[in-house]
């Protein structure tokens, strides 16, 4: 199968699941799915309830089950992509959203938070075994690239997804997030790295 057929085949996935919720994806979600499949990095910039976190998400699921077609296998554990967001009442909205999808398509991916908020307990369970995809603030990542075994951690991400970048450019959070996804490019492979913004002057 040939990488152009196998990525048409995948977008035919997403579109079907849109087309399940009565919904059409927008022109803008369809290009950043082939740019995501295509390998390549960039900044989606669309008005706030058009569908942004889809336009990602999905992406990022479709990868994984081009390198694992056979959905019957055991998914290997460790980080596949973080989604950071500098609001942290945004983290439930967009875990809900990753959820919905992974459980549509059939895949047992693991999401979880990772935020100032988030408890003791959950945060030993994570030291344990961190979740497929996690939602986190630019301090919690600080936090967890500061831990010995962060390059352990890490290794398998292939995805990370920087929310509300208007929020964060020109600012000490922003400067924040462009050392941790410094660091993390020195320690991944083909890793995509993406941003979303309603709002660039």
């Amino acid at each position: 199968m040939g990488k152009k057929t196998s990525e048409k085949q995948l977008i035919s996935r997403a579109t079907q699941w849109f087309h399940g919720q009565g919904w059409e994806p927008f022109p803008f979600q369809k290009t950043t799915w082939n740019a995501f499949l295509e390998g390549r990095h960039g900044l989606l910039n669309a008005p706030t309830g058009s569908g942004k976190t889809y336009a990602l998400w999905f992406p990022i699921l479709l990868q994984y089950l081009r390198e694992h077609p056979n959905s019957s296998e055991t998914i290997p554990g460790g980080l596949k992509a973080v989604w950071i967001t500098p609001l942290r009442a945004l983290s439930q909205e967009i875990r809900k959203s990753a959820e919905r999808i992974t459980r549509d398509l059939e895949l047992p991916f693991s999401v979880g938070i990772r935020t100032g908020d988030t408890s003791q307990a959950e945060r030993a369970r994570q030291r344990k075994k961190m979740p497929d995809l996690l939602i986190t603030t630019p301090e919690s990542l600080q936090l967890l690239l500061a831990t010995k075994e962060y390059a352990k951690t890490f290794k398998s991400c292939y995805a990370m997804v920087v929310d509300e970048w208007h929020e964060l450019i020109g600012s000490k959070r922003g400067v924040q997030v462009e050392l941790a996804l410094s660091r993390l490019k020195n320690i991944t492979t083909n890793l995509r790295i993406w941003g979303i913004s309603a709002t660039i002057g």
